[in-house]
């Protein structure tokens, strides 16, 4: 009975992370059509968020406790910091330089949970890493796109993948003490921080939206914001490595809602790449967790 349990988490984390990703990568789309500044629509994204994560809270009839702000600092901070990394280096190189950095996220997981979560990845798992990430260069290489690019911007983008990184270890490490409704309110207050000192240091302010500037606010906020929540439920179900691999969905996914939302029509190359990482990561999606990591 408690195995069937088990199982049933690791199958609904592994549904969620998912799901989660699909949700994520609509942002992109929704800030294209967005005119408001990037860091003062991030902030505004957050201060929202966090009101529906309280409703949230408040609905699991949960009592203040000192023990999940503690364990939500750093990943709110280093969430913060992850934002302003990115969308930073968006505005010094492309969105496929950064996409082509970001991917190699995998990469980092694999060194990172075999060093310090006791997981260990079958020979399997390497290869459909190696399918998936081939699936990946597929997608972004037809995508190219006119734009600037400089080193300055890809060191920007490769330090936003490494924080990235930290993050989902940190939030995987506070996840074994608290659960995820409080970490995602917490961390979303704590990340307001380094992202309002962004936008005024950038000049663009945090007066509120006005008009048709709350459209893009409320859509980031719910929607990607649901998936944010639903990716930390479940870090606690799902092992860092398989968590790394599903991140990868967000490359497919994102010229999918370009395509329906911007008209960006991706080519048959592209289609075919997308079409490989979809497939990729439901086959392993779909296997024994001890088959991939060596976990029971």
């Amino acid at each position: 009975m408690k195995i069937n349990f088990i199982s049933n988490k690791v199958f609904l984390g592994r549904v969620s992370s998912v799901v989660a990703i699909t949700l994520m990568a609509l942002a992109p789309s929704i800030i294209k059509l967005s005119e408001m500044e990037i860091f003062r629509l991030i902030f505004w994204r957050l201060l929202v968020a966090s009101f529906f994560y309280f409703s949230l809270y408040i609905f699991t009839k949960r009592k203040l406790s000192f023990k999940e702000v503690r364990f939500s600092l750093i990943g709110g901070l280093v969430f913060g910091f992850q934002l302003i990394l990115f969308f930073s280096s968006l505005r010094e190189t492309s969105v496929l330089n950064a996409m082509v950095i970001g991917s190699l996220q995998p990469i980092i997981f694999l060194f990172i949970a075999t060093r310090f979560f006791n997981e260990r990845p079958s020979r399997s798992i390497y290869y459909w890493s190696f399918l998936s990430l081939a699936g990946t260069a597929l997608t972004i290489q037809t995508g190219r796109e006119a734009g600037v690019t400089s080193l300055s911007g890809d060191v920007l983008a490769f330090f936003g993948m490494l924080m990235f990184c930290l993050y989902f270890v940190v939030s995987k490490k506070a996840r074994t003490e608290i659960d995820s409704v409080p970490y995602q309110l917490w961390l979303t207050i704590f990340a307001l921080i380094p992202v309002s000192i962004a936008a005024l240091s950038f000049g663009e302010g945090l007066s509120p939206p006005t008009g048709k500037e709350w459209f893009p606010v409320l859509i980031i906020s719910l929607i990607p914001g649901t998936g944010h929540l639903l990716q930390n439920f479940a870090h606690g179900h799902v092992s860092l490595v398989l968590m790394g691999l599903i991140n990868l969905l967000a490359v497919a996914i994102v010229p999918l809602y370009a395509w329906w939302l911007l008209e960006e029509k991706p080519g048959l190359v592209q289609l075919l790449g997308i079409a490989i990482v979809i497939g990729t990561l439901a086959m392993v999606v779909s296997r024994p967790t001890r088959e991939l990591t060596g976990i029971s």
